[in-house]
This record gives structure tokens, sequence and C-alpha cells, in this order.
């Protein structure tokens, strides 16, 4: 592959010393490229491990060439997730590009996190996955982001020819995620929650979870946790989303002196593996009612 010596203009060069200058032209003409570029115009979108019908990745580009992208052949766009292989997605082609307000040609594309699920791509919560573009031309060069350099992908051209997106792990479409939740509850006077509670509701069963000291559960499905009252500052309490089950959510209800309690979640899969994690921390405090957003990776 060619360096990129010049984008567009004249290349100037000056030969010292005592070597041959039909050489050192030669050398530069047979391993320099005038270059390419694909400019970002604009990009949107994120994703999200728990809501993949709305994680969806927009762009539009702009292809410059030196014959201002007639020497466009195609660009290819691969994806990978964590630095694994990479899977071709899509090839767009001249007929994917209209001249866009700069004469230049324009076209957009869009990437979903289904489609790394469609391509094989294994990721999970937190995974990085990369969309990779590479720009190649008629006359057998290609450029992608291992040719760029840091006046390439900002500014102007905003030319990184790769997109890396975060999965994200939060928890607020409403699907249930199945595993332990451990409730930990503080009240900073000492004397309870008075009338404080945590509403989770599992496939329209509510549980009021609010007891650090009493926990009674008839199996891992149903469980009964009786308002956190009484001279207690701390304490813990269990609730078991199955599998199986489809919906969950988790909503602090405030009672009296709201502004005293505090309180986290800490999640492990049903299996007792190792991606035990703090899901929520936080809780509590005035004006903190209504239904919370967890982050678990998986």
């Amino acid at each position: 592959m060619k360096k990129i010596l010049s984008l567009f203009g004249i290349m100037a060069i000056t030969l010292t010393g005592c070597g041959d200058p039909d050489n050192t032209i030669n050398e530069v003409l047979d391993n320099v490229g005038t270059g390419a570029v694909l400019r970002t115009i604009s990009s949107s979108g994120s994703f999200n491990f728990y809501d993949q019908a709305n994680s969806v990745f927009s762009a539009t580009i702009e292809a410059h060439d030196t014959e201002d992208g007639g020497l466009m052949q195609n660009v290819e766009i691969y994806l990978s997730a964590d630095g694994g292989a990479e899977s071709l997605f899509r090839t767009m082609t001249p007929s994917d590009f209209t001249t866009g307000p700069t004469g230049l040609p324009r076209g957009s594309f869009q990437v979903s996190l289904a489609d790394f699920t469609a391509a094989g791509i294994n990721y999970g919560g937190a995974s990085v996955t990369k969309i990779r573009l590479q720009y190649n031309l008629t006359n057998g060069e290609s450029y992608s982001d291992d040719t760029v350099t840091g006046s390439m992908t900002g500014s102007y051209f905003a030319s990184p020819y790769a997109y890396s997106l975060l999965v994200a792990c939060l928890v607020t479409d409403g699907s249930a995620v199945p595993g332990v939740y451990t409730f930990t509850m503080t009240d900073s006077y000492g004397d309870g929650w008075q009338q404080s509670t945590i509403k989770f509701t599992i496939d329209g069963v509510v549980y009021n979870v609010a007891n650090p000291s009493i926990y009674s559960s008839d199996d891992a499905w149903e469980a009964t946790l009786v308002p956190f009252s009484g001279n207690a500052s701390a304490g813990t309490a269990q609730v078991t989303v199955p599998a199986g089950a489809s919906t969950m959510s988790i909503e602090f209800v405030e009672g009296r002196y709201p502004g005293e309690t505090g309180w986290s979640v800490d999640y492990v899969g049903l299996d007792g593996s190792s991606n035990a994690q703090n899901a929520y921390s936080g809780g509590g405090g005035y004006s903190s009612a209504g239904v919370k957003t967890l982050s678990i990776c998986q």
C-alpha cells in the first residue's frame, strides 16, 4: 500500500548529496500515492446491549480524491468487536453516492447492533465495536484507518475511516435480566425507612424491597419483604429474577424523610458466575422517586 505524501497538491522535492536524482524520483513515484479521504459530514447513534431495536449508528461521508471522487471503485464497510476478526458488512458503490453541495460524492450508511449479531461477531455489554471503512480506487490504491494521520482525523476532514462505539449495559427498556439482586439499604438517622420502599416489579408482580432484617420467601420466585422500620441504620435483602422472566423495573417510592435514605443494588447471575457487579448506587435522597436505570454488563 502506498504512503500518503500529499493529498492533492504539488510535491516539492529538494535533492541533496551525491545520490542519483533519477533513482530518488523513481522511488518517490513508485511508493507514494496522491491520497484519498472519506470526509465525515455527520454521524450519530449509540449501542445498548439491552435495546438492540434502537441501537443504530448512522453516518454521511463525502469522497475526496484527485478526480473529485471520480476514482472511486467502492467503499467497503467492515465490522469487528474487541479487536477480533473483521466481517465485511456492506460494499458501497458509486451508485450509492449522489453529488453533494460541494460538488463531491456523498453517501450515507447505517449499522445496527443487530448487524453485528447477524455477522456472527461476539460482543457483550461494555464491548467496544468498530466500524471500519476502506476507500478503494480504480487505480488500485486503497485507503483506510492505517493510512491516515492526525490531521486527517479531525478538523475539516474528520476522516478517521473508523468509528468505535461502546456497547452500553443500561437496562432501560424493561427487559428482565435473570439473576440475584442484593439490595443494600442505609438510613443516616438510624431509625429505619419511614414508609419509603423500593418497588421491584417482575412480570407484573410487585415486590416491596425495604427490610434489611426480615425476609421470607416461598421460593426463588416469590418474596415478601415488609417495610424497613425500627431502630436500624443498614441492612440487605435479596430478590431473584428467574430464567424465563420477560420484564422488570425498579422504582424508588419516597416516604417520610427520604433524605435520610440510601441504597444500592448488586447483581450476580443465577449460576453464581463471575459477572457479579454493582448495578446501581446512589439511591435515596429528596426528589429521587421514580424508575431507576440499572447497568448490568454480561
